[in-house]
């Protein structure tokens, strides 16, 4: 099996009781069958403080939480399973988070959700361009349905869509811009593979990239985030903060945090894009991706810091099923169209 991560991905270290916003409350901690069998064979008083806090939710095994915290953490904030069992002993939802990994035939991709503290500072401090690096098991793949001639065009077209968010020569603007009509012209002509193809050899041209950046310059002001902010507000909400906070969503200016705002773009690329490869939705992807960095964007002066906007984002939407499908769904309606969109990337500079 091979792996992509990220290039920070072991550099990652929990806080545990110092993390400001502990990932051991607020949603479902669910308990796999494994860990439940292990759970029950604990003895003593841990092993019965364990079992009294274990419940059922939705048919599924896991921790009933007090004042929305897992009932196990001791007064520093800490997990007794991790320091009197060992963390091998948690369950799998408890044992790897902040990592979620997508799997992809012989592919596997890990990150780390920027959901967490810690990840997410990790990402929005690093200042060199994000990489992603390799590493093989013996493990043997699953079998696959996808189209193999399809999952290398979107292998090839998020390198490409990397590119054109990582040229740190243009404004931040222009790169969402170009990566918008790069996978609008990909899910038009997603059935004819050689015609995509070609489409990412154009995209590579710095010469055919400012050719398109004229074409829709003057399509690209007036933008409003309103139909944003009532698309968050249909959601559901884990927590008071957010839909509070996004009544002052408003479409800002993206060149204070350009570096950062890139970070959090190549993130969404890497976490959605290849979800192309199920469901032939490649401007789903994209579309969603660049919605989701503008309105953290917008929510940097409500919440306090880029950092904590982006936290708030993922936990409220990345980490909802749910919620992660009406974004998606969004994208597909008018209001969230390419010309839409684009109108939220205005040109302050010279093209």
């Amino acid at each position: 099996m091979i792996t992509r991560i990220p290039d920070y991905f072991h550099d990652f270290r929990c806080l545990a009781g110092a993390c400001p916003d502990t990932c051991c409350g607020q949603w479902e901690i669910v308990v796999d069958e494994a860990a439940k069998a292990r759970y029950l064979s604990v003895e003593g008083e841990l092993g019965e403080k364990i079992r009294n806090a274990m419940t059922v939710m939705d048919g599924e095994d896991c921790m009933a939480l007090e004042d929305g915290k897992c009932p196990l953490l001791d007064e520093n904030g800490l997990c007794p399973i991790v320091s009197q069992l060992g963390e091998e002993f948690l369950s799998t939802t408890c044992h790897t988070h902040p990592r979620f990994t997508e799997i992809y035939g012989g592919l596997q991709e890990t990150m780390l959700s920027i959901s967490c503290p810690e990840a997410a500072r990790l990402l929005l401090t690093k200042q060199e361009k994000l990489t992603f690096s390799i590493e093989m098991d013996s493990i043997l793949p699953e079998p696959d349905d996808l189209d193999a001639d399809e999952f290398d065009l979107l292998l090839d077209a998020r390198h490409i869509a990397f590119a054109l968010v990582q040229d740190r020569s243009r404004p931040l603007s222009d790169r969402l811009a170009l990566l918008l009509c790069f996978a609008k012209r990909l899910q038009d002509n997603l059935e004819e593979l050689h015609i995509c193809q070609a489409l990412c050899r154009r995209y590579e041209n710095r010469a055919y990239q400012d050719n398109v950046l004229r074409r829709i310059r003057r399509k690209r002001h007036g933008g409003s985030m309103t139909r944003a902010r009532q698309l968050y507000l249909s959601m559901e909400h884990l927590s008071e903060q957010f839909p509070k906070v996004l009544q002052d969503l408003e479409r800002t200016d993206l060149t204070g945090d350009e570096i950062p705002l890139e970070q959090l773009t190549v993130y969404f690329l890497f976490r959605w894009w290849l979800k192309a490869a199920c469901n032939d939705r490649i401007w789903q992807q994209a579309a969603a991706a660049v919605l989701s960095v503008l309105t953290v964007a917008g929510l940097k002066k409500p919440v306090g810091s880029l950092t904590e906007a982006a936290r708030l984002y993922s936990k409220e939407v990345e980490h909802s099923e749910e919620n992660l499908v009406l974004l998606k769904q969004a994208s597909e309606l008018p209001m969230f169209s390419l010309p839409e969109l684009l109108k939220l990337l205005e040109v302050h500079h010279a093209i």
